[in-house]
């Protein structure tokens, strides 16, 4: 029988050690921070990307909550036009923009929060599952690549809904690898496939971002692949926001940080982390460490 997971608290466990523990440090961060006068970090001229992977029904109204909150002293813009201030060195605003990883189906409704916010998001997902209905592959899936319960992906009919509200569409691999523990072949043959999946079937697709993100997680070798085979920006999941070069920054070298939200977070929690992405910026975070 088919049980996809529809909510988050089905998935969460706020009560694990982990947790507790997060959310201990990061209050104690935030106390000794005092983010009373955050304006003035907030108001900073810079591009700041977020992503969610998920938009569970009860994480729907805390989404639009953020968005909100966001707006008040941010104005959002496309992932492309993001990647395209950072290269001219067009930053004079605080700009954010939005994407989300994995194509779940959920992303739908992300979209439609999105949309009233008048705010376009690059949607990275792995066409490889892209209308992907077998129940055993996806739980499998789910569980070896993202360790999630089972939870229904995008159709192509989805994606092109997407396109057709003015969201962009990324490349996340074909099937959500891990690109550290892959062989140089097997990178290229799965950025090939990918991108000649989603050019066939969105139009022309730009932007990459590689699964789970960390530095870690990538190499040098990916890295020259991803714009060999076509694509123009990749992205991290590393935390950090962008602000201008003081030298010209080629498109091969721009290394773009986004920081991971969870929707059930406090939103002081969330705007801790925009804040100290403003303190610590720095030109250094617009390239790749290797």
């Amino acid at each position: 029988m088919e049980n996809y997971t529809l909510r988050y608290s089905d998935i969460r466990k706020p009560n694990s050690l982990r947790a507790k523990a997060r959310n201990l440090v990061l209050s104690v961060l935030i106390f000794k921070q005092n983010l009373k006068g955050i304006e003035k970090y907030l108001v900073v001229p810079r591009i700041q990307f977020l992503y969610i992977h998920h938009a569970f029904a009860d994480e729907l109204t805390q989404l639009d909550q953020l968005m909100q909150v966001l707006s008040k002293h941010h104005t959002f813009i496309s992932h492309s036009e993001a990647v395209e201030r950072i290269l001219n060195n067009q930053i004079d605003k605080p700009y954010i923009a939005l994407s989300t990883d994995d194509g779940f189906k959920n992303n739908m409704a992300a979209a439609q929060i999105f949309n009233k916010y008048d705010a376009k998001a690059c949607f990275f997902i792995n066409p490889g599952l892209i209308d992907e209905h077998d129940f055993e592959t996806i739980k499998t899936h789910c569980k070896v690549k993202l360790h999630l319960p089972p939870v229904e992906f995008l159709t192509w009919q989805d994606v092109n809904e997407l396109l057709a509200q003015g969201h962009e569409i990324g490349a996340h691999t074909m099937y959500h690898d891990n690109i550290a523990n892959m062989s140089e072949q097997a990178i290229e043959e799965d950025m090939k496939l990918s991108y000649e999946i989603l050019n066939k079937n969105c139009g022309p697709v730009t932007h990459f971002a590689f699964p789970y993100g960390r530095f870690s997680h990538f190499n040098k070798t990916g890295k020259e692949l991803v714009f060999k085979v076509g694509y123009q920006t990749c992205s991290s999941a590393e935390r950090g926001c962008h602000i201008p070069s003081s030298s010209e920054l080629k498109q091969k070298d721009l290394c773009i940080r986004r920081d991971h939200v969870i929707l059930d977070w406090p939103m002081d929690h969330i705007i801790y982390f925009l804040v100290n992405n403003v303190k610590n910026r720095s030109e250094k975070n617009n390239y790749f460490p290797y």
